[in-house]
């Protein structure tokens, strides 16, 4: 998205970080449709996986040391929690699902983490579950980046555990697709991808929206679920990584057979919607895999001029749909989308079909590599997501940009950075909107007491009627302070009532 925006505010704030893109055969099986840019991506590949071991070096031995002593009083916490040790066995899981049918999702009422239960978006007539993966037979291989394949090759990852070659495991998403291959390895940056953190989230979110009821409480319990067992295994780097692994395969072999049972299938069935951090999860693994690596090309820009780029985050985007209403039956464009993310935000949340046009070169080539993970990452997951479009290009010209712009119901248009002669030019553009239509934008393009005149009675801005809406702090990437977004609704209704009431005039 373009905004007026620092430099040292660019990249989206997530809890996992980087991997390439794993080249592999395709399926037979479609994933969700997803059509990106033609032209191919030009940022450079990362290396081969290689196993990833522990530098040998006092250095680096210290590093590893001061940064775990060093950790934040909520890192502590966590830590010290997961040292009790347990007083029962842990559960037991059966080889058949007993459990009532129902919405599976579980709500933690801990303040250490708690999973939203609140939807983010809820469509009665979308369908949330992957119809076209076959949920009873495996699937062949599909291109996905793997969380593994960045980190073997980046010297700035160490093993998570004080071993000397960080070990390698797979984890089981929701459906039949392949397993995810991991390293156990933390980056020595505080901000960077930790695997640990990866895994225990994600395992954490499958258990509490994917099995039954009581199932899932027993595999989100706060003392005896996988993520806690996990985190006892872990230790803060202490603990016994066969052990952990030991933990992640018997998660592994629970979603597998609940897969193959058809629970999963079913428990996806009966939503029509998803939690916001569900969502969000989603969201952070594709970003990290694609965008991350190469986050710092997107502050080659030049301040001042209309290509200018900043991003919209999960809350404001999310606040915006509901805003107004959009459904998966509908179309959104987001012009100037950067690097796809409201795009991919719009697809997933409402499942609606999303478009984007972006005119930066390396915002475009970021939203390309994000264009080719998001539907494998939704297909793991097993969520039906709504079909995709990326273009590049100069969203005033495009001949498809114009075309997507007449069937749209809601368009995004981030104009804090724009100046008053492209607003003028999107303005012209909204002639070819339908009735209905609703432009977000950060900026009004029409002004307060802009009245109908007749000597302005052909000025389009008078086909928009404007509502003032307020964001909070965190909204967007180039500035903490809250302020305000527009609503833009196209309804001609007003002008036309002028327009009879200036020719009667006349006649009298």
């Amino acid at each position: 998205m373009f905004g007026n925006i620092q430099t040292k505010s660019v990249l989206r704030k997530v809890s996992v970080a980087s991997t390439s893109s794993n080249k592999s055969t395709k399926s037979s099986s479609a994933p969700p449709a997803i059509e990106p840019r033609k032209k191919s991506t030009q940022l450079p590949l990362p290396a081969q996986p290689s196993k990833l071991s522990r530098p040998s070096t006092p250095q680096h031995k210290n590093a590893v040391a001061t940064k775990v002593n060093n950790s934040t009083s909520k890192q502590a916490l966590v830590r010290k929690a997961v040292k009790r040790k347990a007083v029962t066995p842990p559960p037991q899981w059966d080889d058949s699902s007993s459990d009532s049918e129902g919405d599976s999702e579980v709500s933690f009422d801990s303040t250490r983490k708690r999973i939203r239960s609140s939807a983010s978006s809820v469509d009665p007539s979308r369908t949330l579950v992957d119809r076209t993966n076959s949920w009873t037979a495996p699937t062949e291989d599909f291109p996905l980046a793997h969380a593994a394949d960045l980190v073997s090759s980046d010297p700035k990852f160490l093993p998570a555990f004080r071993e000397e070659v960080a070990t390698e495991v797979e984890l089981q998403y929701p459906s039949n697709s392949k397993r995810e291959r991991f390293y156990l390895a933390n980056s020595t940056e505080s901000d960077g991808y930790k695997s640990i953190e990866d895994i225990g989230e994600t395992v954490k979110f499958v258990c509490a929206n994917y099995l039954p009821p009581a199932e899932a409480a027993r595999a989100c319990d706060e003392e005896f679920g996988f993520e806690r067992r996990l985190n006892r295994a872990f230790k803060g780097s202490e603990g016994d990584p066969q052990e952990y692994k030991k933990i992640l395969n018997e998660y592994n072999t629970l979603i597998e057979t609940r897969v193959k049972d058809g629970t999963i299938e079913k428990v996806l069935a009966g939503k029509h919607g998803m939690s916001f951090d569900w969502m969000k999860r989603i969201l952070d693994q594709v970003y990290s895999r694609t965008v991350s690596p190469y986050v710092e090309s997107l502050k080659d820009y030049q301040n001042g001029t209309d290509f200018v780029y900043g991003e919209l985050l999960y809350t404001l985007c999310s606040k915006m749909f509901k805003e107004t209403g959009l459904r998966s039956d509908q179309v959104f464009v987001d012009l100037g989308s950067g690097v796809g993310n409201v795009v991919l935000q719009a697809a997933l949340e409402t499942g609606c079909e999303a478009w984007g046009c972006e005119i930066m070169k390396n915002p475009c080539e970021l939203g390309d590599l994000q264009a080719q993970e998001f539907p494998q990452r939704a297909r793991l997951w097993g969520i039906s997501v709504g079909k995709v479009r990326l273009l590049r290009g100069d969203f005033l010209d495009s001949k498809e940009v114009g075309e997507a712009l007449k069937r749209a119901d809601v368009i995004l248009v981030n104009n804090q950075a724009f100046g008053p002669n492209l607003n003028s030019k999107l303005v012209d553009r909204f002639l070819d909107l339908k009735d209905g239509a609703q432009v977000i934008s950060l900026k009004s393009f029409k002004p307060d007491g802009f009245e109908i005149q007749e000597r302005t009675v052909n000025d389009p801005r008078h086909l928009l009627k404007v509502k003032k809406l307020e964001y909070f702090s965190g909204s967007v990437s180039w500035t903490d302070a809250p302020g305000n977004y527009y609503i833009a609704t196209k309804d001609p209704t007003d002008l036309i009532a002028f327009q009879k009431k200036m020719i009667k005039g006349r006649r009298a």
